[in-house]
């Protein structure tokens, strides 16, 4: 215990010694000191906590953050440990039941929190990965928070719906994962995240056997992106079905495209040209019968 702390305590002994009102005055300034000690201790706890992450003790750092919540629960520092102790919880153990408890924990308590859309966001993280079921409960979530106003305002409202489209896609709910794409792209024109949309547009008519619709919006993707690198994915998925359809010609065509927008040293670079040298063997077999 700090000196300032003992000195606070030792004050506690005079108050029944002195007069009525300074027992009145030295309460009021023992329990301020008191509760400076609180404090004190509170951010000693926080900060060990913070230090053992560091040093990847993640289990001891995490009996500190939760060791705070017990001891102060009305400390400022409560939402920023039940923060730590689910990140730690989902990031580092890989434990996705704890981590759903203390994100919970910490939505519930702290509707007001700098920690509050963010925790929502992980919550609905790890429920995506817990099946089916736990898809539609991250769907939910997802729901919930594009309503709110100060995520609309924020790229995270972009990148929210894109995992929204994500998880109905997971379902193979493909035709409402293009109404979410559909919004993203009439509610944010210049997000940076446009390409991804329209790629996963164009994935999911393929995927529903809709190969004219798919063709359709993937060219028009590389058209609309003057066949830069943001259209890479829609490029690669236009070119199989070219040559699905055997129009090798216009596949090669793609690929070479693909190769004037990357390095050498890139994966896709060496798969582009491997395809090509493919096809183009097909090509020469088709043409001498």
């Amino acid at each position: 215990m700090t000196a300032k702390c003992l000195n606070a305590k030792r004050k506690n002994a005079l108050f029944a010694i002195v007069p009525f009102w300074l027992t009145i005055a030295l309460i009021l300034a023992s329990l301020a000191q008191i509760t400076s000690c609180q404090r004190d201790e509170a951010q000693q706890i926080f900060d060990r906590g913070l230090t053992l992450w560091e040093t990847k003790k993640y289990d001891e750092s995490i009996q500190n953050f939760i060791a705070l919540t017990k001891a102060f629960p009305e400390h400022h520092l409560v939402d920023d440990s039940l923060f730590w102790i689910a990140n730690i919880y989902e990031h580092y153990l890989k434990d996705s039941k704890q981590a759903v408890r203390f994100y919970r924990s910490l939505t519930i308590k702290f509707e007001s929190s700098d920690y509050y859309l963010k925790s929502m966001v992980g919550l609905a993280r790890v429920r995506a990965l817990e099946g089916d079921e736990g898809k539609r409960k991250a769907i939910r979530i997802y729901r919930k928070l594009q309503k709110k106003p100060a995520i609309h305002e924020g790229k995270e409202w972009t990148e929210n719906q894109l995992q929204l489209a994500g998880l109905f896609f997971d379902l193979k709910q493909f035709k409402q994962a293009r109404i979410e794409l559909k919004r993203l792209i009439v509610e944010k024109p210049q997000s940076k995240l446009l390409p991804r949309a329209y790629y996963k547009l164009g994935r999911s008519y393929y995927l529903e056997g809709k190969i004219d619709l798919a063709r359709i919006t993937f060219l028009e993707t590389e058209q609309k992106y003057k066949f830069q690198k943001a259209s890479l994915d829609s490029a690669i998925n236009l070119a199989d079905i070219y040559e699905e359809s055997g129009e090798l010609e216009s596949a090669i065509k793609v690929y070479q495209t693909i190769l004037n927008r990357l390095e050498e040293k890139e994966v896709y670079y060496q798969m582009a040209v491997n395809r090509m040298k493919k096809l183009r063997s097909r090509l020469r077999k088709t043409i001498t019968g």
